[in-house]
Parts: C-alpha cells; sequence; structure tokens
C-alpha cells in the first residue's frame, strides 16, 4: 500500500471516529451525566478523549504535510522567486520540523492535561 493512500484513509477514519465521539459527548450532555466528577473519575471517557487527541493530532499532520508538500516545492516557491526556489526543500523541511514539534508538544500536553 503507498503512503498516500494509507494517510487518505487514516484522515477519513479518523473523521469518523471524530463523528462518533462528537455524539458521545452529545449523548453524555442530553442524559445529564457530563459533569466535572464524571470526568475526572471515567477511565472509558479519558481514553476516549486520549484517541479523540491522538487521531486529531494525526489528522492535522496530514493535512499539514500535504500542504507543505503542495506548496513548499521547487515549482510552486519558483513562481515568487527563484532565490526562494533554490531553498524550497530546506523551506519545507524546516516547515516539516515546526510543525511535527508543535504537533508533539500539543499532545503530550494535552495528554497530561487529561491524565493527570
Amino acid at each position: 500500500m503507498k503512503l498516500g493512500r494509507l494517510i487518505w484513509k487514516m484522515q477519513r477514519y479518523s473523521a469518523l471516529y471524530f463523528l462518533f465521539f462528537v455524539g458521545y459527548l452529545e449523548y453524555l450532555f442530553f442524559i445529564g451525566s457530563y459533569s466535572f466528577e464524571f470526568l475526572n473519575n471515567s477511565y472509558f471517557f479519558k481514553s476516549c478523549l486520549s484517541m479523540f487527541v491522538f487521531l486529531a493530532a494525526l489528522h492535522g499532520f496530514a493535512g499539514m504535510w500535504a500542504v507543505g508538500t503542495d506548496y513548499l516545492t521547487v515549482r510552486t516557491l519558483g513562481f515568487l522567486s527563484l532565490s526562494l526556489s533554490s531553498k524550497a526543500n530546506l523551506i519545507r523541511k524546516i516547515y516539516e520540523i515546526i510543525f511535527f514539534a508543535l504537533g508533539v508538544f500539543v499532545t503530550i500536553f494535552y495528554f497530561l492535561l487529561i491524565w493527570f
């Protein structure tokens, strides 16, 4: 299986999980068990929320990677400036490192917020 197809499927399946999770949140809200005690003591909810955060990070990574590989290329940046086009690969790698590091930081921060 090619990487592009795998990323495409991962984005679609994560979007389905988002839909079901939002439905679960609405269900909790309508039956009235949506409280601080429930959120703090339910390991099932914390696990579902952790999966949501992890899949959101993967979903965002796939989207940002697509933007970088589509728009930060020699050809695309060459339309703006010849000096930018010669540094397109470096610019794209810096972009990828920044959004990857930021994604890992935010994901770890939310996991710590959820579980501790």
